[in-house]
């Protein structure tokens, strides 16, 4: 069993097979804002390998002995843009980024600040280039990327704020801009739960420490870390 954030599901998912087509162990794989699969690990919800965001996530998890902190691994880096629909072959502006603008009358998805990491560092981000009032007064705020992604793909919005990784899940979507980083980057880490069950946990996350495993998030629009 392997948690993960919703917006890692797709590349998980797929390094499951690989594993399981490798071992013959099947992955099961339970997406979940980093948060909550950690509220889940305090009752002992069974989970044999967590990946996470977030390095203070990964600390906090640690001091809570919810997971095993020497077999923590970091493997990706993830980044914030604003994404159109393919077919409208929107172009970003040639000053500065004005979502607002862009948009024109129509909403823009947004995560909500405190809901999950992604709106947080939105805010922050959209805050830095002066753009967050203009924004935040026209947006659809969502639980998490993947919930603005499905919004976009519905022409419920013109726009929306999203992972590099959500963009590259979805074909019919395309990147208008890059967010600049507010703040530490957006690490995914894994670990090995402190109550983990299967007996080919360490294994797995052994698997995922491989270059060439870890390698593959680059298709899904991930940096690899060293």
């Amino acid at each position: 069993m392997v948690f993960c954030p919703p917006t890692l599901r797709p590349i998980v998912t797929e390094l499951g097979k690989q594993w399981t087509k490798e071992t013959g162990i099947p992955v099961r794989v339970f997406a979940a804002p980093t948060w909550a699969n950690l509220v889940q690990l305090t009752r002992h919800t069974r989970d044999d390998v967590i990946i996470g965001e977030g390095d203070e996530a990964a600390a906090s998890a640690d001091t809570q002995n919810l997971i095993k902190g020497e077999t923590t691994l970091r493997l990706w880096q993830n980044k914030l843009v604003v994404a159109a629909l393919a077919a409208d072959q929107l172009k970003p502006p040639a000053g500065p980024l004005d979502l607002a603008s862009v948009a024109g009358k129509e909403p823009i998805a947004v995560v909500d600040p405190g809901v999950a990491t992604a709106g947080t560092e939105t805010q922050q981000a959209l805050q830095a280039l002066g753009l967050w009032d203009a924004v935040n007064g026209k947006s659809i705020g969502v639980v998490n990327t993947a919930d603005a992604a499905f919004l976009l793909s519905k022409r419920d919005v013109k726009l929306a704020v999203l992972y590099a990784t959500d963009v590259a899940g979805h074909p019919d979507l395309a990147v208008t801009d890059t967010l600049p980083a507010a703040g530490p980057p957006i690490v995914y880490w894994a670990a090995q739960t402190a109550r983990a069950l299967s007996p080919n946990a360490a294994k797995f996350v052994d698997f995922l420490r491989r270059a060439e495993v870890r390698a593959q998030g680059r298709e899904a629009g991930l940096e690899v870390l060293p």
